[in-house]
């Protein structure tokens, strides 16, 4: 209903990976970032807080290398809470929750600097989408989505593997 401009702003979070077999994990990741948005509708052009919270889970498969480096390419999917924490209008903007069915596509390398520990790198790019209709019908059936905004991040830290 309006133009929109959603901040930059450092993320943090966290991953539990299992792995399933050779060079496969399961993963569940929990991903936050606190920013503000401006929204410019009716005259409404003020910043407000709010936040982004991932809730995932997928996949991640590792390319085993000779060396420290391990390539990966990482694909989830879970649901986007977007957070307006403020009003700026009773009437017009209300503070509270947005839900969103999301996936996110990741790329990056695993770093080993020792059999259990390592510096994992990554770019990703998590995109929500909202519903726009499912229809069914003699010629088919399908859905349509529309992804409001596509958040990048390129993030690091520290892994520790636990078992054999």
């Amino acid at each position: 209903y309006g133009d929109y401009t959603l901040y930059n702003n450092p993320n943090y979070g966290g991953q539990l990976s299992v792995e399933t077999a050779t060079d496969l994990f399961v993963e569940l990741t929990y991903n936050r970032s606190d920013t503000e948005i401006k929204y410019a509708y009716d005259g409404v052009n003020e910043p407000l807080g709010m936040s982004s919270e991932y809730y995932q889970i997928g996949a991640l498969r590792q390319v085993n290398t000779d060396g420290p480096l391990s390539p990966f390419g990482a694909f989830s999917l879970g649901t986007t809470r977007f957070n307006l924490k403020e009003s700026y209008n009773q009437d017009e903007i209300y503070a509270g929750d947005k839900w969103f069915m999301s996936v996110a596509l990741a790329l990056g390398t695993k770093i080993y600097l020792g059999e259990r520990l390592g510096i994992r790198l990554q770019a990703r790019v998590g995109m929500p989408m909202g519903l726009n209709g499912i229809w069914l019908g003699t010629g088919g059936s399908g859905a349509s989505f529309y992804v409001p905004v596509a958040q990048f991040d390129f993030s690091g830290g520290l892994f520790l593997r636990l078992g054999s």
